[in-house]
């Protein structure tokens, strides 16, 4: 069923139904109320009866028949018969009433009879009872009152009923065809986009919608769904002409060495210094697409966080790095608490601080000191926060540059060691764990300073 038609039918047609279902119901009940009145008013004329019917010594009588008002409340008095214990009408109200012609006292109870019949002028309701005379004798009272009045309030409550139902159905039915054709309109907006998402379409996003409902928070989280995707492809294209560039530089250089060597007969040494630069082109291959590797792997994979001490992770990474920086004559001095328990990924967090300590230490001068400290700080949200700090006393990076080196396969220069993709792990890093990684300029009047910033999880 499509949208529209739920919509109509749980917004319009359901509620009618509910609508119709409860006037009917709240009819019934009217109905036994109107009745209940008619009801008890013959039962108090009954019980007026029965206490005088014998209060005159000649003859038992209806106090119907003494009532000085009888032409002025004849038509909202009940009709009523008096029966003697043979059966015989021995009194009756008005006297030109149609009553039963007999009626047998015996077959009478002391707890009064009600019942509805259909006359020759509408429905009567009639009262039955027996009352017993001062000797002792069976004597019966009937009496009738016409339910015109009833049936006649009764069609009116249908005929209003009726207008209410017709006139709220009428309004219910526009108002949610307009709500149901809005709706719908929206939800194929959204249903559209998405077909166009699945096709790869990714240069538009949904349209507009004014709305700040669920839908329009939805259109929302589409739509930034849709700028992520587009720059995420756009990234992976950029990733794969960058890295088809960066093999394709040392396999040009590898093919190039190959065929100057087979271009002629060479000697033993020829060949060997041949074999020497093909080697060192392989080993660029090989760290370039370790480091292809390890992106893609840190891209695919989930992080599997959980609560640890960074303070431990940073060492480990400080030790792994001592061995680099004492064959540069770099020394490496740390400042960080003796403990900083958050959650993380250690083995992730522990690859993106080898890239950083690798950095310094490849582009320190030989004999200086890089620092490296961990320390709670505050997010620019104003969260807790932990921060490290890997600070050197290298050329530094220019303001220009701080945004772009984080991109894969970007360097600062040509003759920039490494395969440029050290930076961007990073970045998926701090982002993955919802941090952030930036560089900015070091105490000292040289050098960068490389802060990875992390949430603190209570």
């Amino acid at each position: 069923m499509q949208l529209r038609a739920r919509l109509m039918v749980f917004g319009a047609l359901v509620p009618m139904i509910l609508l119709v279902a409860a006037i009917t119901v709240s009819g019934l009940v009217f109905d036994r109320v109107l009745l209940a009145e008619h009801d008890r008013a013959l039962l108090g004329q009954a019980g007026v009866e029965a206490v005088s019917l014998f209060d005159r010594a000649a003859t038992p009588h209806l106090h119907l028949l003494d009532s000085p008002l009888d032409s002025q409340i004849r038509d909202f008095t009940p009709r009523g018969a008096l029966y003697d214990p043979e059966g015989r009408a021995i009194a009756r109200y008005p006297l030109d009433a149609s009553i039963p012609t007999s009626l047998a006292p015996e077959r009478l109870t002391l707890e009064p009879m009600l019942r509805t019949i259909d006359g020759a002028s509408g429905r009567d309701r009639e009262l039955f009872v027996r009352v017993d005379g001062p000797d002792g004798q069976p004597y019966g009272l009937w009496l009738a009152a016409s339910l015109e009045r009833h049936d006649r309030e009764m069609a009116s409550y249908r005929r209003i009923a009726a207008a209410v139902i017709a006139g709220v159905g009428l309004i219910l039915l526009a108002i949610q065809l307009l709500h149901a054709r809005r709706l719908a309109r929206r939800v194929t907006n959204l249903s559209d986009h998405m077909r166009r998402l699945r096709a790869g379409t990714l240069e538009r996003p949904p349209p507009e919608d004014l709305e700040r409902d669920e839908i329009g928070e939805l259109r929302q989280a589409i739509a930034e769904t849709t700028v992520r995707l587009a720059a995420a492809r756009s990234s992976q294209d950029r990733l794969i002409a960058d890295a088809a560039h960066e093999l394709r530089t040392p396999l040009a250089a590898l093919r190039a060495g190959i065929d100057v060597a087979l271009r002629r007969e060479r000697s033993a040494e020829q060949l060997r210094e041949s074999l020497e630069h093909a080697r060192v082109e392989v080993d660029r291959l090989t760290a370039l697409s370790s480091s292809l590797l390890d992106l893609a792997a840190l891209r695919a994979s989930p992080l599997e966080r959980g609560r640890g001490d960074l303070v431990a992770v940073l060492i480990e990474a400080i030790d792994a790095a001592r061995a680099l920086a004492e064959e540069r004559g770099c020394l490496v001095r740390l400042e960080a608490p003796e403990h900083a328990a958050t959650e993380f990924a250690p083995a992730a967090l522990r690859q993106a601080l080898d890239n950083l300590l690798s950095n310094a230490i490849k582009f320190s001068p030989a004999a200086t000191e890089i620092s490296v400290s961990l320390a709670a700080a505050s997010s620019p949200e104003g969260d807790a926060a932990w921060r490290f700090e890997i600070c050197d006393h290298g050329p530094g990076v220019p303001v220009e540059a701080r945004e772009v080196i984080f991109e894969p396969f970007h360097r600062l220069g040509r003759g920039t060691p490494g395969a440029g993709l050290g930076l961007a792990i990073v970045r998926d890093v701090a982002e993955r764990h919802h941090g952030r990684v930036w560089v900015e300029d070091s105490e000292h009047s040289e050098g960068a300073c490389f802060v990875l910033e992390l949430p603190q999880c209570a």
